[in-house]
């Protein structure tokens, strides 16, 4: 009953309501795409730096992550393999080299990552395989391949075959050096792993360089939301000469980023229903005023300030749920369309790891939060007439 007179009551004065409802219903509507376009673009950068950077977890000899020191490889490495793997959540477990090494052609010179890893494993960890442009993953007919990304290619005037030379410091503290062939030309969406990493196989690197033992073992574990569960598990395994990181851990900057988003997600959503609660307090201080006779009549015949009060929010809490529930229903398929068709981003956005084109995917909880903010502010700013309608003095309007 109450939500039925309220119903009436905001339909009093048409035109007023109808503007009101229209801005709530796209300012809701595209409050709702935006806040899952960032998402997305956030859970993005956080999949493809975990899928090509590190795993959801890393073991290394402690003091490996300050300098990348070749000589600091994981001793009985594959001990320290076995007792991994007995971990319920580990999926799958790939060792890698990695050391800083300078990549050469007949053109030019850079400074780069250079990464040994055992192809196999690697594929069902990494997703490199998934951004090459050109050749294959590592061909194995081809003598001492590498990867190189299609901007490390540009910058050295290499194409498929070409001869690449790699110059890097062994475990005896010699400079060595050894020919690869390019083997496939890769681009990520991340420009900072295409401008410093290079892939070669384990065991050509292994031989480069005299190493023994790999500097790093990958992780890629079954249920991500175990993740510090399953850190925590293995490092009680080993000793505490191997550190074991998480991906959070390995890239703090990913993490602050997803926490950034977050949070202009959440100011973004309080300024749109802010801006359409300022609205709602001016339509609510108009009704009050052109009321104010029928209200004192009310309070007149017995009716208290709690009712008088609680109608008010709830003429307010109607007017903008149903602008909230339209717009999110409006919101809801622009992001349907949108994860079909994509949405274009800015190109410079390549050097944050921003895909070009996105595909947003609908949060559930965003859908929650943009409600619960929505109730709580109208709440919040209703209020202020509301109350100016409970000071109302029957005596005072009976008399005029």
């Amino acid at each position: 009953m109450t939500t039925k007179l309220a119903w009436r009551n905001i339909w009093r004065n048409k035109t007023r309501t109808t503007v009101f409802l229209l801005a709530a219903f796209f300012g809701f509507a595209m409050a709702l795409f935006t806040l899952n376009l960032m998402k997305s673009i956030s859970q993005q950068r956080l999949d493809d730096a975990k899928n090509l950077q590190t795993s959801d977890l890393q073991i290394h000899k402690m003091g490996f992550q300050d300098d990348k020191d070749i000589t600091l490889f994981i001793p009985n490495a594959e001990n320290v393999i076995q007792k991994v793997k007995e971990n319920a959540n580990v999926d799958v477990v790939a060792k890698r080299i990695s050391t800083n090494a300078v990549a050469a052609s007949p053109e030019n010179s850079i400074g780069c990552e250079i990464k040994g890893v055992e192809p196999t494993t690697e594929r069902e960890i990494s997703v490199v395989q998934d951004f090459l442009v050109e050749g294959s993953y590592l061909s194995t007919d081809m003598r001492m391949p590498i990867l190189i990304s299609k901007k490390t290619a540009d910058k050295l005037k290499l194409k498929l075959k070409s001869k690449i030379i790699i110059t890097l410091k062994n475990t005896q503290e010699e400079i060595v050096g050894g020919s690869f062939r390019v083997a496939g030309i890769f681009a990520t969406p991340s420009t900072p792993f295409d401008e410093n990493t290079v892939i070669v196989n384990y065991t050509d690197l292994q031989e480069l360089g005299s190493i023994s033992e790999p500097q790093e073992i990958a992780i890629k574990i079954k249920d991500p939301t175990k993740l510090i569960e399953t850190q925590s598990g293995i490092q009680e395994t080993l000793s505490a000469e191997y550190e074991v990181n998480n991906w959070k851990e390995l890239l703090p900057e990913l993490n602050a980023f997803d926490a950034f988003i977050n949070m202009v997600g959440v100011l973004f959503t309080i300024i749109v229903i802010l801006g359409l609660g300022f609205s709602l307090m001016n339509i609510m201080n108009m009704i009050v005023q052109e009321r104010t006779h029928e209200i004192g009549m009310l309070r007149a015949i017995g009716q208290s300030k709690f009712k008088v009060f609680s109608m008010l929010l709830n003429e307010a809490g109607v007017l903008m749920m149903i602008g909230a529930v339209s717009g999110i229903l409006f919101g809801y398929v622009l992001t349907l369309i949108a994860s079909k068709v994509g949405v274009p981003i800015s190109s410079g956005l390549d050097m944050l790891g921003i895909r070009p084109v996105m595909y947003p995917k609908l949060n559930p909880e965003i859908i929650i939060m943009v409600i619960v903010i929505a109730k709580i502010l109208t709440v919040a700013i209703a209020s202020i007439p509301a109350y100016r309608a409970m000071r109302i003095k029957p005596n005072a309007v009976l008399r005029d």
